[in-house]
């Protein structure tokens, strides 16, 4: 009898209170970066990451992005930057070869997106990161999302790499993610 009673309230639940889980279709999703060094402006891209999605505009308290980063495939179009990219001095692949994004707090723009406040860690440092994105239901779904970090909070390109002056601070990271239930 009890079972019966407790089945019954679950399927009497709005399907709208449970968030859907999304995979990433990798060949269809992108991770990009851009920033600027003496002045110039540059974009790149992470060939290789992960992004497991939890996500239901109607269910935010449920929603979840669990992003896996292979700082490895970073890649600039400049193979000097790229290699400088991946030593010691930025992202340390070598000793550190994976960033991860996660968030459980997501809130709704005016504007109907959304943003997911979540925590970034890079280089063994974990940093608050909001990352603002529009989400676009369907099947697959897509979300397109961009975000503001300062790479010195990271310790990326510390030292004689510091000046801001040379590299700006500021790097932006933009993602279009196509996503499969």
């Amino acid at each position: 009898m009890m079972r019966r009673v407790l089945l019954a309230l679950l399927l009497a639940l709005p399907l709208s209170a449970f968030a859907a889980d999304y995979r990433m279709d990798a060949a269809q999703s992108q991770l990009g970066f851009a920033g600027t060094v003496q002045g110039e402006s540059f974009e790149g891209r992470f060939a290789a990451f992960s992004a497991d999605i939890r996500f239901d505009p109607e269910s935010l308290s449920e929603s979840r992005f669990d992003v896996r980063i292979d700082l490895a495939s970073a890649d600039s179009q400049n193979e000097e930057r790229d290699s400088t990219l991946k030593g010691e001095e930025f992202f340390a692949v070598e000793r550190l070869p994976q960033a991860n994004y996660r968030a459980e707090h997501f809130r709704r723009l005016d504007d109907g997106r959304f943003v997911a406040d979540g925590e970034l860690t890079l280089r063994g440092i974990t940093r608050p990161v909001s990352l603002r994105f529009r989400w676009i239901p369907g099947n697959p779904a897509r979300l397109q999302g961009e975000a503001e970090i300062k790479r010195l909070d990271f310790a990326v390109g510390g030292g004689d790499w510091a000046d801001e002056d040379a590299i700006a601070n500021a790097v932006r990271v933009v993602t279009s993610l196509t996503l499969n239930p």
